[in-house]
């Protein structure tokens, strides 16, 4: 009996070892499952759909054992191909990207990846900072003298608000987009942050927190400055996030919107857009140009993007430093039919 019950207990205290071993593993794993950072996709802010972001891209955050406040990116950027096809240097725009975002891929490009200035495309950027900061569309905001004269002084291109004049923040954002109005772009700043450097402060956090390789904003309506540039792919990045918030993609995507009379503008401002000013949109068969924002300084040169749906997918196009607005337009038609609908070049009617 002794023997037998020597056996029992040695048996019972190796499984019981066991046991405890096996809790131990399983605690372990848990342990390094919680350590390990999420791999492929990052938070995004509230509103916005989430973009996976390439692993490859967050090898030095993740793979450093040491905490770190480095912001995660939230976009990754678009792959170059054997099938991408580089525009032709005798092409009116200086630099030049069309991506598939459905892939992933750049389409077509020209020299995509250098600084250049982005003009009034700056205010896609202004539009995201504004929209993921105001909690009620419907407060308003006092139009003033300050936002006004500088920019009358500097030929910048306004949406028509009078100093003394109270539209609602609604009525702003479109401001600023559709007529690219740099007294709009003022009044979402001052409301957001108390100034135009504080805001432009936040646009150039976003800008890190998004991951942008080659960005840098000194104000919020693109006039030129050395220091502020950016690229074709950082602009087409933007555009692409800008388009995944729903307000920001109404605003873009949206031909006229009329701000109703006030004792400053008795009959009321139009605002339409600088984009389908210039076309419709569906001109080219299996294309429809869905919106997007044009911008010009003399530095920046013609500057045109814009989005697309084309057969279920979504396409962005990113075209700088042209001469002629008109030649940004007809390439953007021609690029979206030839190189994403296997359509024709488009042909400008003639009178």
């Amino acid at each position: 009996m002794n023997k037998r019950k020597k056996k029992h207990k040695i048996r019972y205290f190796r499984i019981g070892m066991a046991l405890i071993l096996l809790v131990l593993i399983i605690i372990g794993i848990v342990f390094i499952a919680i350590r390990i950072p999420g791999k492929g996709k990052v938070s995004v802010p509230a509103g916005n759909t989430p973009v996976t972001a390439d692993p490859a891209e967050q090898t030095s955050a993740g793979s450093s054992q040491e905490p770190t406040t480095e912001a995660l990116p939230i976009i990754f950027y678009p792959e170059l191909t054997a099938n991408s096809i580089q525009l032709p240097e005798e092409a009116d725009t200086k630099y030049a990207i069309l991506i598939d975002t459905e892939t992933n891929e750049i389409v077509a490009y020209k020299d995509y990846n250098v600084r250049m200035y982005p003009a009034s495309l700056t205010k896609v950027m202004t539009l995201i900072v504004a929209a993921e900061n105001i909690s009620d569309l419907n407060d308003t905001v006092l139009i003033t003298a300050d936002m006004i004269d500088p920019m009358i002084n500097l030929h910048a291109s306004r949406a028509g608000f009078c100093a003394g004049e109270t539209p609602t923040l609604e009525q702003v954002l479109y401001g600023v987009v559709l007529p690219s109005g740099a007294d709009a772009a003022l009044a979402a700043a001052y409301y957001v942050a108390g100034s135009e450097a504080a805001f432009v402060e936040m646009m150039n956090q976003k800008a890190q927190e998004m991951g942008l390789k080659n960005t840098h904003f000194t104000n919020v309506s693109g006039l030129h400055d050395e220091q502020h540039y950016s690229t074709a792919e950082d602009m087409a990045m933007i555009l692409e996030y800008a388009i995944q918030n729903k307000l920001c993609e109404k605003i873009l995507s949206t031909y006229q919107y009329t701000i109703p009379p006030t004792e400053y503008n008795p009959e009321g401002l139009l605002l339409t857009s600088t984009l389908f000013s210039r076309m419709e949109g569906t001109e080219m068969p299996g294309v429809i140009v869905k919106g997007g924002k044009t911008g010009y300084t003399d530095e920046a040169g013609q500057c045109l993007e814009s989005y697309a749906e084309i057969n279920g997918k979504t396409y962005i196009m990113v075209l700088a430093g042209g001469v002629s607005k008109w030649q940004a337009v007809y390439m953007t038609l021609s690029g979206y039919s030839v190189y994403c609908a296997g359509g024709e070049e488009y042909v400008p009617p003639t009178k």
